[in-house]
């Protein structure tokens, strides 16, 4: 660039047009009060922009009140809708397709969303069988942890190789988990 139309450029005072990258915002409908934990202090991470709500417990299977209450959100105020729930060993594959037909994304865990904070510290793919076997894996992986104050910095060290060994679990086995798939949405860049 010759010298002159460098230092007309570096002069140029004209205003430029207002230009805001639009501001990608998720809603995460969930079950229990783990994840709720997770994602509500995931919030503090700055390229995260997300809303948990965590429906009241049920006499229906919770993952359906989840992927319902997901389905029923004023998609229009989000980029996108996630449904996180515990499938506790039963089949999800109806339940994960009606909440796709209603453009809910679904983030399954196998047996618990415990499987899923396990994934961060170990590579673990021996049955879990239950959600209590799960908080005594993720107990002894973890001392000290406990449902009720499960924070993302916590667990975000390992996130990387969460997402990895996720990823490499067949989904609806046990233990699988479908929340590497959000959490690749949510911090892509």
């Amino acid at each position: 660039m010759s010298k002159r139309r460098k230092r007309e450029k570096e002069t140029d005072l004209r205003r430029r047009r207002p230009h805001r990258e639009e501001q990608r915002v998720y809603l995460i409908v969930c079950e229990g009060e783990t994840e709720k934990r997770y994602f509500d202090t995931m919030k503090r991470h700055p390229d995260v922009r997300v809303h948990v709500v965590h429906v009241r417990r049920s006499k229906h299977p919770q993952s359906q009140v989840v992927v319902r209450g997901a389905a029923q959100a004023a998609r229009d105020e989000y980029t996108e809708v996630w449904a996180v729930f515990d499938t506790d060993g039963r089949d999800v594959t109806e339940l994960v397709g009606a909440a796709e037909r209603d453009g809910v994304h679904t983030a399954p865990s196998t047996p618990t969303f415990e499987s899923w904070l396990i994934l961060h510290v170990a590579d673990h793919r021996a049955a879990l069988e239950s959600g209590a076997k799960a908080e005594r894996v993720l107990k002894r992986l973890v001392p000290g942890w406990d449902k009720g104050r499960t924070h993302f910095k916590d667990f975000a060290h390992g996130l990387k190789d969460a997402r990895e060994r996720a990823a490499r679990l067949p989904a609806g086995t046990d233990p699988s988990t479908g929340v590497h798939r959000l959490l690749e949405v949510i911090l892509r860049d």
